[in-house]
């Protein structure tokens, strides 16, 4: 069900429908320093992903990292109601009836020497959004900012994404390119989180990252 791809820190694959296309969403769990664990842009809360989640530990925090990435949350807030929910302010302005206790970025990261976050902004079609680096596992975390589609993905996705130029290989749709505001920004953003010492890159769809991780990212970024 969970499959850990470092210290403390495991994902859970499904697929979701993104208008007429199947996609892999990936979820992320890590196990903080208190035993308890932080989850990481949810799939769908199925028995088996509820009782996978009871043997890492107690559920502290959810965290929706953007705009895109807010499947599912009602379910996790009222199956985890002791768990703080933290998202950007534009989900919180999205869903007023869902109580977020942490506005990301809005102060000092919850989980500093744990996990470090950055905020990839100034991008169109919603496409901001926070990555993190957990420290222990030396692991990058991202939402949207790239993608690695597998061989194993539903056909009409390989199609969809090889269109759009992100397949195959770690990649980014062409539409990317349309989102940054000012380049130039993006790519400082792409260079500050380069600077963290990181050994895999789980995306937010399809396969974790292992070999040579920062090649990759920069490789999807070479047209800025």
């Amino acid at each position: 069900m969970f499959e850990q791809v470092g210290p403390e820190i495991w994902s859970q694959e499904c697929i979701v429908r993104f208008g007429f296309m199947p996609l892999p969403h990936r979820m992320t769990v890590i196990r903080l320093a208190n035993g308890r664990l932080l989850i990481h842009s949810p799939t769908k809360l199925t028995p088996q992903t509820r009782s996978g989640l009871a043997a890492l530990g107690e559920v502290d925090y959810i965290v929706a990292p953007s705009w895109w990435h807010d499947m599912f949350l009602r379910e996790y807030v009222d199956v985890f109601p002791e768990a703080k929910l933290c998202g950007p302010l534009v989900l919180v302005k999205r869903y007023p009836r869902l109580s977020f206790e942490v506005i990301l970025g809005s102060g000092p990261s919850l989980w500093q020497g744990e996990i470090d976050e950055f905020y990839v902004d100034q991008m169109r079609l919603f496409l901001n959004e926070f990555v993190f680096f957990h420290k222990r596992s030396r692991t990058l975390i991202v939402a949207d900012l790239v993608h690695n589609l597998s061989d194993n993905a539903p056909a009409f996705t390989k199609w969809a994404y090889k269109l759009h130029g992100a397949y195959p290989g770690c990649s980014i749709p062409r539409f990317y390119r349309l989102a940054p505001k000012d380049r130039r920004h993006l790519r400082r953003c792409i260079d500050r989180i380069l600077e963290w010492d990181f050994e895999r890159l789980i995306v937010g769809h399809s396969n974790v990252i292992i070999d040579n991780p920062k090649a990759c990212l920069r490789d999807a970024y070479r047209w800025l």
